[in-house]
């Protein structure tokens, strides 16, 4: 099993491309994925507790700014940016409700990978992740009500129980198990997010499959979007960081924690009620694609500039950076 977690870790942009890409030409041996999404999100979000321990959120208290910081850019610009996407390129009501909803999703959970892969601060990236999928049942619906409340009628209390459902409760579970018997599950941590891993692919197979007919048509238009919503996230994040001169692997956890949203969630929302909009669940998929390509790329120049800062100065691997 530790052999086919590391595949996963080292491939899984292209394993992602290769799901979807065979979902798209399958599409009819992948629809049974469709009734199932909320299901298989609620696995993710249960093996992320899985990972998590109380002690994961002493970083709230420890650097509180930093942690706000990641929570406001993500609930505040991410939607906004969502929405002026949708604008900007005039999007047909259900394929903008599919952006702005995926603008409003907290943190996913391969940002922490990539944090780690491009030298940042994985102790804020778990904290900040953890932090925006508690805070999502109350911010989510206010958010996408405020964006998407011209695109379709929205109840605050209906969405506010999909999402503790969905989201917050099987974290929590999660939570309280490591919490019982910690030391028993400690040997199965690294093999948790392939597992979590394997959830993401079958709702994107399961988006794929059921979006054949639009991905052929607004395809290509929903994976730019993305690309410019994905990218803004990073460029935003970066600046504020740069304004308030915070060092560069806070920053590095901030980009990715805030251009990194959770995917899967955006699609399997849209999929299902108070939803039920299969074209709204396109951009998320095509989204997971986008960030882990993103991400992947983010990661290896990061390594790559430290590398070369290595060599020019070998003091530099014992002194942290200061300037991004």
């Amino acid at each position: 099993m530790a052999n086919v977690n590391q595949i996963f870790n080292k491939y899984l942009t292209w394993i992602v491309i290769g799901v979807a890409l065979a979902a798209f030409v399958f599409d009819q041996s992948f629809v049974w994925a469709s009734n199932y999404t909320t299901l298989f999100l609620q696995i993710i979000m249960f093996f992320m507790g899985l990972t998590l321990s109380v002690s994961d959120f002493k970083e709230v208290f420890h650097r509180p700014a930093y942690v706000a910081m990641v929570s406001l850019m993500q609930f505040i610009w991410m939607p906004f940016a969502g929405w002026a996407l949708t604008k900007l390129f005039n999007l047909p009501p259900e394929l903008a409700l599919g952006v702005i909803l995926l603008g409003c999703c907290p943190g996913g959970t391969a940002s922490n990978v990539m944090t780690y892969l491009s030298n940042g601060d994985v102790a804020l990236s778990v904290t900040a992740t953890s932090i925006s999928t508690m805070l999502a049942p109350i911010i989510m619906p206010l958010n996408i009500s405020l964006y998407a409340g011209e695109i379709i009628e929205i109840s605050f209390w209906p969405m506010f129980w999909s999402i503790l459902r969905v989201v917050f409760l099987p974290v929590v579970f999660g939570v309280i198990l490591n919490s019982l018997f910690g030391k028993k599950i400690a040997s199965y941590y690294s093999v948790l997010p392939t597992f979590s891993s394997i959830g993401v692919l079958l709702v994107i197979a399961a988006v794929v499959s059921v979006n054949k007919e639009t991905i052929m048509h607004s395809g290509l238009l929903i994976a730019f979007v993305t690309f410019l919503h994905n990218s803004s996230g990073y460029a935003f994040a970066w600046g504020v960081c740069k304004l308030l001169k915070v060092d560069v692997a806070s920053t590095r956890a901030m980009q990715i924690e805030v251009g990194m949203q959770n995917s899967g969630l955006a699609s399997s929302m849209a999929l299902n009620a108070p939803f039920n909009a299969p074209q709204a669940s396109m951009a998320g998929a095509i989204y997971s694609i986008m960030h882990n390509v993103t991400g992947s790329l983010f990661a290896s120049y990061c390594r790559y500039k430290d590398a070369k800062s290595a060599e020019s100065s070998p003091a530099a691997v014992e002194t942290p950076v200061t300037e991004a």
